[in-house]
């Protein structure tokens, strides 16, 4: 699967478009646009989206930001759905401040995502 790179950004930024749902409740999100991030260690959601779909809490934690702001965030397992492919049981951090989709090597780590940077794309692929 091939995705373009976002040219709001400057430089432009690679990002993908995913869904994630919820296993105890059979719910899920619409499609969303996520920015790419592998050097984030997880992958970032709004809360508000994770209690859309009624997902499972898992525990309490802290993020620490790059500028070493530590913070308490909530845990949170869902399925990652990315095109025809599905990534049960991720662990992700349910965020009220944030105001995007950040996906982080906790999903990444799991796929193989090339980026091609001179052709503005990345290729997902299982």
């Amino acid at each position: 699967m091939i995705f373009a790179y976002d040219a709001d950004y400057f430089p432009p930024a690679p990002v993908i478009e995913l869904e994630f749902s919820s296993a105890a409740t059979e719910r899920s999100t619409p499609r969303l646009r996520a920015f790419v991030d592998s050097g984030a260690d997880a992958t970032i959601v709004p809360k508000a989206i994770l209690d859309e779909i009624q997902a499972t809490f898992a525990d309490d934690a802290y993020l620490r930001s790059p500028w070493g702001e530590r913070r308490r965030v909530r845990l949170y397992v869902v399925d990652v759905r990315i095109g025809d492919w599905t990534l049960p049981g991720v662990t992700i951090v349910g965020d009220e401040r944030a105001s995007e989709l950040i996906v982080g090597r906790d999903v990444l780590n799991r796929l193989r995502v090339p980026l091609d940077g001179p052709a503005l794309h990345l290729h997902v692929q299982p």
